[in-house]
């Protein structure tokens, strides 16, 4: 009797010592980019640096303590290490629908944010070269989370962050790809 209530007293504190599960990031997959995932329970968030232009995929689980709540958090930094100007940046979700809180940019210039359901579009006035910080990742005083709302318990959610360059350069680039081609018909 006396071991068999001791088992039940250890079982009961072992489940209750268990961590409740958060938001997991599970998979990167995309453009040249490093990922650091800050996701707790109940907040999506994550630093992103770009090396190139480019589209990277994230893959979280959604568990049901994330969900207890209206929606989950969603805050990210994302950093331009691409050495070109960025003229926005795009974010789709493959299920639920954001809702737009705070975008600040590191040296400032307006951002104009587009939000339709799962797809969130940051544009911007001036080409962005550095850091651009969506909803309150360094927990400042005015910034505000963003959510995305409409996710279940068990849920794998994509949220897939392309960094679009200035279109200017596209056009260096196609112009140096002329150079070379003319520069090859030459020599021949």
């Amino acid at each position: 009797m006396f071991i068999k209530s001791l088992l039940s007293l250890v079982a009961v504190a072992s489940v209750s010592a268990v961590p409740a599960h958060a938001v997991t990031l599970t998979g990167v997959n995309g453009a040249s980019a490093s990922v650091t995932d800050f996701s707790a329970v109940g907040l999506l968030s994550f630093d992103i640096d770009f090396n190139a232009p480019g589209a990277v995929t994230l893959s979280f689980n959604i568990d049901a303590a994330d969900v207890a709540g209206m929606g989950v958090d969603f805050n990210a930094v994302l950093r331009n290490f691409t050495g070109e100007g960025l003229s926005a940046y795009t974010l789709s979700l493959d299920r639920g629908s954001f809702v737009a809180g705070s975008v600040v940019r590191q040296f400032g210039g307006a951002t104009q944010v587009g939000v339709n359901g799962g797809n969130a579009t940051l544009t911007f006035d001036t080409p962005e070269f550095l850091d651009v910080e969506v909803g309150n990742p360094l927990a400042g005083s005015n910034p505000v989370d963003w959510s995305i709302d409409g996710l279940g318990a068990g849920t794998t959610l994509n949220l897939t962050v392309t960094a679009v360059p200035e279109p200017g350069t596209y056009a260096l680039l196609l112009a140096g790809l002329g150079l070379v081609a003319a520069a090859t018909r030459r020599r021949r």
